[in-house]
């Protein structure tokens, strides 16, 4: 592969940046603080087409592919990583209906690209985060084409209040499978978490689904494997949220080092905080290119796109948290400071290693892509 973005990605990138800038960094300090609505901004992003980027353009999507969804969760993570997590949830849902979706894809790819409908995963419950397999969600149906009824509580599900589209991971005696049930549905009920570490421009649900009836038109083939395939394109729209705030991270970071004067120089004379800028800039740019390896592998190496994504994501959450906490030393006390991006930055660079499989996680799908 290339692994250089072509003119037209670079054109592309420039128009994601440029958007990013003039319709949400403005506003990322109160999407922060819950003071502007996500809602909106999805809204906004609906309307420019940015929920439709892997949707193919015969559905009402703009046809891209996985790199251009990264390229723009890396433009827009820096100022709202919230958000950026709102569409690794929507666009796993995408993924999963793609793939798996048959004659559900006429139905609901044009309503998420629209976005009139936004794409919410709910695999994860209480017991149930790691390992799916223990998933205790349930499913029943009703005769020979009935309806299903699932029942069960699902946890730390972005976009429950929105207009939503959930991929719901169920099982029966017979295994596990994966519905797609309608926000609208009027048999469950969403429960806010309403404090979280970072993200916080993304709102988090537990939804509970009290016998809901759904059609039993479910998503074709075994539910983990679905499931998994959901959770490997969201992880690495993850690890470019990671390089969105590694980005932005690195700069602040560099300007402060040449304003900030201390024992009458400005500190980015001192060889120590040379040293922490360049290992900051050389595993942010290693990251990019393992995260934009993963990503164009998606469709030009698919075999190798779950090893890929595992080490997208372990290694590009690593090096935001670590490197956000660098930069946080470089800043002095008002690095700590609430008044600062940085301070946000740092907290959502460690959700990057915990959201959509933690960074242990990874390490165990690598080993076993070693076949040990």
């Amino acid at each position: 592969m290339n692994t250089f973005l072509s003119a037209a990605q670079k054109s592309l990138q420039e128009q994601y940046l440029k958007f990013v800038n003039e319709v949400v960094a403005p506003h990322a300090a109160d999407l922060d603080a819950g003071k502007a609505c996500s809602k909106d901004m999805l809204t906004k992003l609906a309307q420019a087409g940015y929920l439709g980027i892997t949707v193919p353009k015969e559905l009402g999507g703009q046809g891209g592919d996985l790199l251009d969804a990264v390229l723009f969760v890396e433009a827009l993570a820096g100022h709202s990583a919230g958000l950026a997590m709102a569409l690794a949830s929507h666009y796993s849902v995408v993924e999963a209906i793609s793939r798996y979706g048959a004659e559900l894809k006429t139905r609901y790819l044009p309503l998420l690209a629209r976005g009139e409908m936004i794409g919410a995963q709910a695999f994860s419950e209480d017991k149930a985060g790691s390992d799916l397999s223990a998933c205790q969600t349930s499913f029943s149906v009703s005769g020979a084409g009935g309806d299903a009824k699932i029942t069960g509580s699902k946890t730390w599900v972005v976009n429950a209040d929105m207009p939503a589209l959930f991929a719901v991971l169920a099982k029966d005696e017979n295994g596990f499978k994966v519905f797609l049930v309608d926000s609208q549905n009027n048999s469950l009920t969403l429960s806010e978490r309403k404090s979280t570490m970072g993200f916080r421009s993304a709102r988090f649900f537990d939804v509970e689904f009290k016998g809901a009836k759904v059609s039993a038109e479910a998503l074709g083939g075994d539910g983990l494997v679905i499931a998994a395939a959901a959770l490997d394109l969201s992880k690495v729209l993850v690890a470019g949220a990671a390089l969105g705030l590694m980005n932005v991270g690195i700069r602040l970071a560099a300007e402060r080092a040449n304003n900030r004067e201390q024992f009458g120089a400005p500190i980015a004379k001192y060889q120590g905080v040379q040293w922490k800028l360049a290992d900051f800039s050389t595993e942010s740019a290693a990251s990019q290119m393992l995260t934009y390896r993963a990503a164009w592998s998606h469709a030009g190496e698919p075999t190798e796109f779950r090893k890929y994504a595992a080490m997208a994501k372990s290694y590009a959450s690593r090096s935001a948290r670590l490197h956000s906490a660098e930069a946080v030393q470089i800043f002095g006390v008002m690095g700590i400071s609430c008044d600062e991006p940085l301070e946000r930055i740092y907290r959502d660079a460690k959700l990057t290693e915990v959201l959509e499989g933690t960074s242990e996680v990874q390490k165990v799908i690598l080993k076993e892509q070693l076949g040990v």
